[in-house]
């Protein structure tokens, strides 16, 4: 099944970073939401759509929803996050940079795998290779890039020298929101509460979900719902699509010997930032790894009253490059469009493709 998420409001989502009542005075925020939010807001669809709305069997039946896939509708097409093995030139000529903030469109570059000659270390999990530029030129990274579905597909099936991206600034504009505490019994301003928040406005960017409803779930009667999502009691419309969203293996020729590993969403490892691939069946050597700063994804549990565990996540556009015995077949079978997150792979984290590099 498929549904689309539109923001109706602006939008602010909380990351993992402590807020302090009198110590912090701007929190940051996250977007597009983690797996995990989303998540929420479907089982609230399937509940408030239950012959026994918001009943405790309504509620255990809802836990039966899997995520199969994310992307991303703007105005511009389908898109998925940037790989991570592809950076921007930081010295452009002043014209392309121009051009390309009109066009809201901007050139990357691929960075190539370099043999490491000499490498010293105690570390379990050192790679063979590095990732440079394959000239001099000189590289930044790109803050939260957006590769549009068909160029994707491109980068799996037979990876170019350049692409074309998008920024999400260009979709999800920032609206700082300044704000201030009150007190509950006198409804005055307390001391020491004032707090800003980035609110992000994205009335261009919808997210699109392809999921697995519950075994012997009941078809929903509205295809549309109104619902609170995310800080700030903001709002957003769930509704059901007809969007065809997704990639099949047979989209990928996979070549022997070798493959890379894609991350459409975050993914929380036992390892850190290593995926144990043998737990899925795949016998594999890492050689090489294009892998951001970590998220640190939490939550509260409403029904214990109490902060859900914390986790440092891989950032969705990880890219990892392996050496294999496997059949390409074989790959592709156990990997390709699996959501392999060690925690919460049915919440859609975790979610990778497979290509060649």
């Amino acid at each position: 099944m498929i549904a689309e998420i539109r923001p109706l409001d602006t939008l602010f989502f909380r990351d993992g970073k402590p807020f302090s009542r009198g110590e912090e005075t701007w929190a940051d925020g996250v977007f597009p939401p983690y797996p995990s939010v989303v998540y929420g807001a479907l089982r609230t669809w399937f509940i408030s759509n239950h012959p026994e709305p918001f009943s405790k069997k309504a509620i255990r039946e809802s836990q039966g929803i899997r995520i199969k896939d994310f992307q991303y509708r703007t105005p511009k097409g389908i898109y998925l996050p940037m790989p991570l093995d592809l950076a921007e030139p930081k010295d452009k000529h002043p014209v392309q940079k121009t051009r390309e903030e009109l066009d809201r469109e901007y050139e990357v570059v691929r960075l190539q795998l370099h043999p490491v000659d000499t490498i010293v270390s105690s570390y379990p999990h050192l790679c063979s290779m590095v990732l440079r530029p394959s000239s001099d030129i000189i590289v930044e990274e790109v803050q939260q890039g957006f590769i549009q579905n068909d160029d994707l597909k491109s980068y799996l099936v037979k990876p170019e020298a350049h692409y074309k991206i998008r920024k999400l600034e260009d979709f999800a504009q920032t609206e700082p929101k300044v704000g201030i505490g009150r007190n509950d019994f006198s409804n005055t301003t307390s001391d020491a509460l004032l707090y800003r928040v980035g609110m992000r406005r994205a009335s261009e960017f919808e997210i699109l979900i392809n999921f697995d409803w519950p075994e012997n779930g009941h078809t929903p009667q509205q295809r549309s719902l109104v619902s609170k999502l995310g800080a700030e009691n903001k709002t957003v419309e769930i509704r059901s699509s007809r969007q065809r969203i997704g990639m099949s293996p047979e989209d990928v020729k996979l070549g022997d010997k070798r493959f890379k590993l894609y991350f459409s969403t975050p993914a929380i490892f036992e390892n850190g930032w290593f995926p144990n691939l043998a737990k899925h069946g795949i016998q594999a050597e890492l050689v090489a790894a294009s892998v951001g700063k970590p998220l640190h994804i939490g939550g509260f549990d409403m029904e214990k009253g109490e902060p859900k565990t914390m986790y440092r996540a891989v950032p969705a556009g990880s890219v990892y490059f392996y050496e294999t015995t496997e059949t390409p077949d074989t790959v592709l079978d156990k990997l390709f469009g699996k959501a392999i997150s060690d925690i919460m792979p049915e919440q859609g984290f975790g979610i990778t493709y497979v290509g060649n590099w």
